[in-house]
């Protein structure tokens, strides 16, 4: 063999940050699995801890070698494919020339605490409420008439790593009716008056959580735990109606546009990215971040190491969550047939997704043009050893 190389191994400012207050922060507090999960694979993603990649090349000899990523989703160090992905799917299921709205949901600052410690059963009823509401207002004929195209992404945090859940989502102006037409809205540039969503939303998701606590199925955290007693209870939920829920609409896009791109950073987003970070060293975690309350000024703050561990972990979400949802005619159980019928209504020819059934090869070739089985050297195409196959046996 007459030559080898071997891949550098990155350092990635968030993967330091857990190298370096994770095992003290662990021996401290209280970690769920999911979140011990997180940040072993964080840790160890692309270190050589979990194992390498290695090829072979037949007519140089080059051995090429790549420490395995982690794949975890909440390593910031490993989204960019899946993210290139999630773009070119989507992509596909645009329909030109009609308008795109995009829709923000929260809550009240009040039921962040409630929903951080029952984050399936309350960040669950977010998503079905916001769905709901899209959904039973548009196929009011005085919104719309018919039934549109939803894909929502929940974000939990804000520039500072704060606690704040939130549904980023994109509507389709214009949707499927009862009889099978396709309509846009009536108004372009204008969907449904956020006061409206307000409302609307505001109902379905105080029902929904009503129905929870009568069931017996909300944890309280220590600085809820008065709300065990139903009079309390009751003042609480009271006080939440009277708070302003404020969802935000805007037409962000026309056709193609960026729709896409701009969802999925939200899609394929951790907590914080690795070019926020700008140190990491005894002293804590220093990033920078937008502050929106002073005209989205950049500013720069420093976190205790274990500060910023904790405050990371918050926003892993349980096993199992999705991220990322479709509904409307956008649902997975019928999107094919449906994307189909509107081409067809459209006079155009649904093509499907461009990537599915594609291997890890045909994939990154697709995506980045990049054939990862082409020897660097001299082009001829790489073998790979499996696991445990010794590399004496290539000579």
């Amino acid at each position: 063999m007459t030559c080898e190389e071997s891949m550098p191994i990155p350092t990635y400012g968030v993967q330091e940050a857990f190298q370096m207050f994770y095992p003290s922060y662990a021996s401290s507090h209280c970690v769920t699995e999911e979140q011990e999960k997180a940040a072993f694979s964080i840790s160890s993603c692309k270190t050589g801890k979990l194992g390498y990649n290695v090829s072979y090349c037949p007519e140089c000899k080059r051995i090429v070698i790549h420490a395995c990523s982690c794949n975890n989703r909440s390593c910031p160090g490993c989204q960019y494919p899946l993210e290139q992905k999630w773009i070119a799917q989507r992509n596909s299921e645009i329909i030109p020339d009609i308008a795109y709205y995009h829709v923000i949901f929260t809550v009240p600052f009040e039921l962040n605490d409630l929903i951080e410690v029952n984050p399936k059963e309350l960040l669950g009823l977010m998503f079905h409420a916001v769905s709901d509401t899209l959904i039973t207002l548009c196929a009011d004929k005085k919104w719309l008439g018919a039934k549109p195209g939803i894909i929502s992404v929940l974000h939990t945090w804000g520039q500072k790593l704060n606690y704040h859940p939130h549904i980023h989502n994109i509507i389709t102006g214009g949707g499927l009716t009862a009889d099978g037409k396709f309509i846009e809205g009536k108004h372009k540039g204008y969907l449904i008056p956020e006061s409206v969503l307000a409302s609307v939303f505001r109902g379905k998701y105080m029902a929904g959580l009503k129905a929870l606590y009568e069931k017996g199925k909300l944890v309280f955290p220590e600085s809820l735990s008065r709300l065990r007693n139903h009079y309390d209870w009751k003042e609480y939920v009271d006080s939440l109606y009277n708070k302003k829920w404020l969802p935000f609409l805007k037409e962000t896009f026309n056709g193609k546009g960026n729709a896409v791109d701009y969802l999925a950073r939200y899609a394929y987003r951790t907590a914080i990215s690795n070019s926020r970070i700008d140190s990491v060293d005894a002293d804590g975690v220093t990033f920078h971040y937008k502050d929106y309350a002073d005209g989205g000024r950049q500013k720069s703050l420093t976190m205790d190491g274990e500060e910023f561990v904790g405050a990371f972990l918050r926003h892993i979400l349980p096993a199992g969550f999705h991220r990322v949802r479709f509904s409307g005619f956008l649902s997975n159980s019928i999107k094919t047939k449906r994307l189909t019928l509107i081409h067809k209504l459209l006079g155009r020819t649904y093509k499907g997704d461009p990537v599915k059934g594609k291997n890890i090869r045909d994939l990154i070739l697709y995506l980045f043009n990049r054939d990862i089985c082409e020897c660097p050297n001299c082009k001829a195409s790489l073998v790979r050893l499996a696991r445990g196959v010794p590399l004496m046996a290539m000579n």
